[in-house]
């Protein structure tokens, strides 16, 4: 299995997601390496015309990152399923994204050769290793303050707060970085603009109105307060931040990069 393919939601409209792959940032010498959009796979499962090549097998795939792991019905979790029934499966930096508990089962699978999750909990026992974008250099900048409180807006999570700067998370990521980095106080309705805020050190809301919290929240290892449109003034009062984040995500990214090249 000289074949290594890596897969990820590589869609521009979502820069989290898109940035998410360890192919992103890690280099595999003298291997043959690929990388296909993860959506790719559920047209060749529904044998769509055009999508052939892509049912795989007998492949190392690297799945990740992103919140892939979902509820048991759901083309997120069928895809997921099929590539680890029909190959040798890395998962790295991969998280929930359910309404309640994701179906982390597929972990267990006997094709998973390696195990790397972004999420801490549900008392999984397997590695944590978040989300592999903290290697991006924009994290290492210096960004002026411009504005005390900023929005990151997911398009199907509108924020319903006016009055501040606001940028949604299918911007080009070195404009979002920059926004974060320009903020004291960020509110965010997508994971990576909690997750990227972090990184930065900033303090940081959940934006959730009228909704169920969805698990890729509650998996962060640092968890933050959720507000609304009517209680975000009093939650910033009370913020922390995390410190030396970028770091510790760097450094454990790293050592899972290292066991990888000895695995593959």
């Amino acid at each position: 299995m000289s074949k290594i393919i890596f897969t990820n939601v590589a869609y521009l409209g979502n820069a989290g997601d898109y940035w998410s792959s360890p192919f992103c940032y890690y280099g595999f010498p003298n291997k043959d390496v690929q990388q296909i959009h993860f959506l790719d796979f559920w047209s060749a499962i529904k044998k769509e015309p055009g999508f052939e090549n892509y049912n795989i097998k007998d492949k190392i795939v690297i799945i990740g990152g992103g919140g892939l792991i979902t509820d048991k019905d759901f083309y997120l979790q069928k895809t997921v399923e099929w590539l680890v029934e029909n190959n040798k499966v890395i998962f790295w930096g991969i998280g929930g994204n359910a309404f309640k508990k994701p179906c982390y089962e597929i972990f267990d699978h006997k094709n998973v050769l390696m195990v790397g999750t972004r999420d801490i909990s549900f008392g999984l026992n397997h590695n944590y290793v978040p989300c592999v974008s903290c290697k991006w250099n924009l994290f290492d900048l210096h960004y002026e303050i411009n504005s005390d409180i900023g929005l990151i807006e997911h398009p199907d999570h509108p924020i319903d707060i006016d009055g501040y700067p606001k940028i949604h998370n299918s911007a080009d990521i070195r404009d979002i970085i920059e926004f974060i980095g320009s903020k004291k106080i960020l509110i965010s309705s997508t994971f990576h603009g909690v997750y990227w805020s972090q990184l930065l050190g900033k303090k940081v809301l959940y934006y959730l109105d009228g909704e169920l919290p969805n698990s890729k929240f509650y998996g962060l290892k640092y968890r933050v307060p959720i507000c609304n449109k009517n209680n975000y003034i009093e939650k910033t009062h009370n913020l922390s931040y995390v410190v030396g984040f970028k770091e510790e995500c760097r450094y454990i990214n790293d050592n899972f990069y290292k066991e990888v090249l000895k695995l593959i």
